[in-house]
């Protein structure tokens, strides 16, 4: 690889700046040459392309001994003195180090496009990753004494299901004997598809007993939570809307409470609306 130290010197002879200075800035940009030679040659261009190329941008930069000058002469006018505020030549090399980089950025438009689109995926990304962190692990459950709540599954490893839905029998058997906790509620995931009153549609909810409410210490916006007779076979047509589904699909109407609605082919009288900040 060629060395460009001595064409730099030779370029910038005319600065007159102490000998430690001058290796500094030689040394500095005799990397960036060879950075640039080394992408020239990654690039397909031969080692004497590559080398005029280099020697070519090194030649055209007019810009660069003025620059060079004007730092030189206000470092000279102002020295650092041991104990003085630093900040402004941390804030000038700052615009230095912006400036120098910006050019370089402006003469390589392939590879700064690359840059910033892989610098947008990783802020997206790692935007997306707090946002999921954040509400799953920091902050914490919108319920009443959120810390105090657990939830509980039956153990069936052996037909390879740890955490195995329990039956409803059972359920009401551990609630029958539950010495352990205050209180205890049943719920499971369910679809259902919602008919009438617009185009059919699959929709996600749950099927739950009725002290689930009352144990997360939540209330609905408006209407009544469900009923312990409710628990009971043949009384257990009833359903609560969640608020975005109540906005979406009924328009906000507050009459709807009172009102059936078509799941699953069979009619549920809607008796509640849940707050907007309740999460199931």
């Amino acid at each position: 690889m060629p060395d460009f130290k001595d064409k730099i010197r030779i370029r910038f002879a005319d600065l007159k700046l102490s000998l430690a200075r001058e290796n500094e800035i030689i040394e500095e940009l005799s990397q960036h040459l060879k950075d640039q030679y080394e992408q020239l040659i990654a690039r397909g261009a031969t080692e004497d392309e590559a080398h005029q190329a280099v020697l070519l941008e090194l030649n055209e930069s007019d810009l660069l001994g003025p620059e060079l000058r004007r730092i030189e002469r206000r470092l000279q006018h102002e020295p650092l003195v041991m104990g003085a505020d630093g900040k402004a030549h941390l804030l000038g090399d700052l615009w230095q180090d912006l400036r120098y980089g910006l050019r370089t950025l402006l003469k390589n438009p392939g590879f700064t496009t690359v840059a910033v689109i892989a610098l947008a995926l990783g802020i997206g990304a790692n935007s997306a990753i707090f946002s999921v962190v954040n509400t799953v692990l920091l902050r914490p459950l919108p319920y009443k004494k959120p810390e105090r709540l657990v939830m509980v599954w039956e153990d069936n490893s052996k037909q390879g299901f740890p955490r195995d839905t329990p039956s409803p029998a059972n359920v009401m058997d551990w609630r029958d004997q539950n010495h352990v906790f205050e209180s205890m509620a049943a719920l499971v995931e369910s679809s259902f598809n919602l008919t009438g009153a617009g185009d059919p549609e699959r929709i996600d909810g749950q099927r739950v007993s009725a002290s689930l409410f009352s144990l997360l210490g939540v209330e609905p916006q408006f209407g009544r939570g469900f009923r312990a007779e409710e628990d009971q076979p043949g009384g257990n047509h009833v359903v609560i809307l969640s608020h975005g589904l109540w906005q979406r699909r009924f328009g906000s109407d507050p009459g709807i409470i009172g009102k059936p609605i078509n799941l699953n082919g069979e009619s549920f009288t809607v008796v509640a609306v849940m707050p907007r900040t309740f999460q199931g």
